[in-house]
């Protein structure tokens, strides 16, 4: 608030009695902490979980979020994530990145194949909803297409880090 608010609201309260004097008090205190927590960029980093991730890893939220799935999936077998497409079109990708944070008994890693794409997204999408992310991703048209919409696989990995990183 302005200064020239502040000093109304004061001249304001002098005139009333105590007990509206005090709730006035509480309420501006309550509205200027309100205005506090929920500044611009709060609201913004709220409602977009990558502006932090950007920060952190430089360019564009895009290669930011790759660039923390890579980082999650390192060191498992027949994984190389390189974009939001072809690299996640047998299901492995989203396992192991799952895997990564609900461990072997929600998903079991070492027992999938990148020739069985139906079960590795049947997998990925159960494990996913047992910890309350929504799947937003059809198997059948990622199992039919080789390289499926970036846009959606995108969306539906950005749910998961939002998920478990905020």
């Amino acid at each position: 608030m302005t200064n020239m608010t502040n000093m109304a609201n004061m001249a304001n309260m002098a005139n009333m009695p105590d007990e509206q004097r005090a709730l006035a008090t509480l309420q501006q205190k309550a509205i200027e902490s309100f205005v506090r927590r929920n500044s611009y960029g709060d609201i913004c980093e709220r409602k977009d979980p990558l502006n932090a991730l950007q920060v952190k890893n430089g360019g564009s939220k895009r290669n930011a979020l790759l660039k923390w799935c890579q980082q999650k999936t390192t060191g498992y077998n027949n994984i190389d994530i390189t974009n939001f497409s072809s690299s996640w079109n047998d299901g492995l990708a989203l396992c192991a990145l799952l895997h990564a944070y609900l461990g072997e008994a929600r998903v079991p890693y070492a027992a999938l194949s990148p020739h069985d794409k139906r079960t590795n997204f049947s997998v990925a999408f159960a494990a996913a909803e047992s910890v309350g992310i929504p799947t937003t991703l059809n198997i059948q048209d990622m199992i039919q297409q080789e390289r499926p919409d970036w846009q959606q696989v995108m969306a539906y990995v950005t749910n998961i880090y939002k998920h478990f990183e905020t």
